[in-house]
């Protein structure tokens, strides 16, 4: 897949192309993606995804302190890349490029520049300046241009749409069946291992803590979670705790936490991929480190069956 941050770089003659930001790329993404493929392929034309870094609302200050991703823009450049698209364009979010015209857009960006045969869409996705460019603009400009405007329908489960809001409401609320099923893969987040206070290894559970590589990342409901750790492209059974630890005090910050089962390397400084796939239990204060430690015998237990049973 080749990779584009300048547009004046593609040099397209035909073109299948969709539009989005593309957080988390889950299986309502990969539906539109699908159909960009499928058209390419007919037409003879390539694949290409626009998409945008930062997010809008970081870009426009827009409730930014609150947004949290479920994708950083390395993660989304590889979703991408495994979907065997074409090329990717990634256009800088700046809050004078969210004032350009959505015709404008239509017109210079998609037809002029891309040359695109057929432009698809979610069902609920808008560009251009207040989201002027929905999809019935596009439909009705597509015999004047001659392309074809294809509209995407979402995917529901259990009655609801899959988004990437649903997704990150589930995850918030530790529901890693549904934020998982959306996705359509296990939800993740990439990290660096830094040291701590040794407090697992004296209880014999030692803990690789965790440093988000991308700071805006979303971070699931606090508790106990069965997760895959995978480090040099090998994947380790482990149990996970996010949280603020009460059983050793008062803690200010959010702290994650991997006991990666029967590991016995020092991975200080080196990064490290988990996968969640249930989550356990609350995060709850003990006693004592010794009832603790009963706790966590148990915990081990119930992540090894989970994960046996993936």
């Amino acid at each position: 897949m080749l990779v584009y941050t300048n547009i004046n770089e593609l040099k397209l003659t035909n073109s299948s192309v969709t539009i989005g930001f593309f957080d988390g790329l889950h299986i309502g993404h990969k539906r539109v993606l699908d159909i960009v493929k499928q058209n390419a392929k007919k037409d003879n034309a390539q694949s290409l995804v626009i998409t945008f870094w930062p997010h809008p609302r970081i870009a426009l200050n827009n409730d930014s302190e609150e947004l949290r991703l479920l994708s950083s823009l390395d993660e989304k450049i590889s979703l991408f890349e495994a979907m065997g698209l074409d090329s990717l364009l990634i256009i800088n979010f700046t809050k004078e490029f969210a004032k350009e015209n959505a015709y404008t857009f239509l017109q210079n960006t998609l037809v002029e520049k891309i040359k695109a045969s057929t432009i698809v869409m979610g069902y609920n996705h808008a560009f251009g300046y207040r989201g002027e460019g929905n999809f019935n603009l596009v439909q009705k400009h597509q015999q004047n241009y001659g392309y074809q405007a294809i509209k995407v329908d979402p995917i529901e489960i259990n009655g609801q749409k899959v988004s990437s809001t649903q997704i990150r409401l589930a995850l918030t609320e530790g529901n890693l069946k549904l934020a998982n099923a959306m996705l359509g893969r296990l939800y993740c987040i990439n990290g660096t291992i830094e040291g701590g206070k040794q407090i697992g290894r004296s209880i014999g559970y030692p803990t690789a803590n965790i440093k988000l590589l991308e700071p805006l990342k979303l971070i699931p409901r606090n508790g106990v979670y069965a997760v895959w750790v995978e480090y040099n492209n090998q994947k380790y059974p482990s149990m996970l705790n996010i949280g603020l630890r009460p059983t050793f005090g008062s803690n200010l910050n959010i702290t994650i936490e991997a006991h990666i089962i029967g590991f016995k390397h020092n991975i200080y400084n080196e990064q490290i991929r988990v996968f969640f796939v249930e989550r356990i239990r609350d995060e709850i204060q003990f006693p004592s480190l010794t009832s603790l430690k009963s706790q966590l015998a148990l915990d081990k237990i119930k992540a090894l069956t989970i994960l046996e049973n993936e």
